[in-house]
C-alpha cells in the first residue's frame, strides 16, 4: 500500500457511525500533529443531520463537528481516496461490486476491523435501532477501532 493521505469512513446513511468515525480521526490526528484528510459518506441519504446520540458523543470528547453535511458515496469521492473503511462486510462488498472499475478498489477497501487485523466480527452494528447504553457502546467501539486505525496508517506511512 502506498502512503495513506486521504481516508474515507462509509455506513449505511452517514449520520450516525460514518460522522463519528471521520471526526474522531480528525481529533487523533490532530493530537498526534500528522497530516491526513478524513472524509465520510453513506450509500442513502438518511437525514440531513448527524443522530444527536453521535453528536453528544463527540461534544463528550470535545470535538467540533458542526460542519458536518451527510454524503452520499460517489465514484468521484471513492477514487479520491487511498484507504476506504467501511463499519460492515457488505458496504465493503457493495463498494467492491457497485464501484469494480475503479483502480485498485479492492486493495484499499477494508471494514475498520478488517483493516486492524481482525478476523472475526469485523462488522460494527447500526446503532439506529438500538438502546443507549448499546448506542453508546457501539461508538466507543467505533471510538477504538478509530485510533487504531489511525496508528496503523501512521506506522505504514512511516515504514514505506
Amino acid at each position: 500500500m502506498n502512503k495513506v493521505k486521504h481516508v474515507l469512513f462509509v455506513c449505511l446513511g452517514n449520520t450516525a457511525r460514518s460522522p463519528v468515525a471521520e471526526y474522531l480521526a480528525r481529533y487523533h490526528v490532530e493530537k498526534l500533529n500528522v497530516k491526513l484528510n478524513f472524509d465520510s459518506c453513506g450509500f442513502f441519504n438518511a437525514f440531513s443531520y448527524m443522530q444527536p446520540e453521535s453528536r453528544m458523543y463527540l461534544d463528550s470528547k470535545g470535538i467540533k463537528h458542526s460542519d458536518f453535511v451527510p454524503k452520499i458515496i460517489n465514484r468521484t469521492l471513492l477514487e479520491k481516496q487511498d484507504l476506504i473503511l467501511t463499519m460492515e462486510r457488505t458496504h465493503s462488498k457493495d463498494i467492491k461490486s457497485q464501484f469494480n472499475n475503479i483502480q485498485d478498489i479492492n486493495k484499499k477497501t477494508f471494514t475498520i476491523r478488517e483493516f486492524n487485523g481482525e478476523t472475526d466480527d469485523i462488522d460494527i452494528i447500526d446503532p439506529y435501532y438500538t438502546s443507549v447504553n448499546t448506542y453508546k457502546k457501539i461508538l466507543k467501539n467505533i471510538d477504538e477501532n478509530v485510533k487504531k486505525a489511525v496508528e496503523k496508517i501512521i506506522y505504514l506511512n512511516n515504514s514505506t
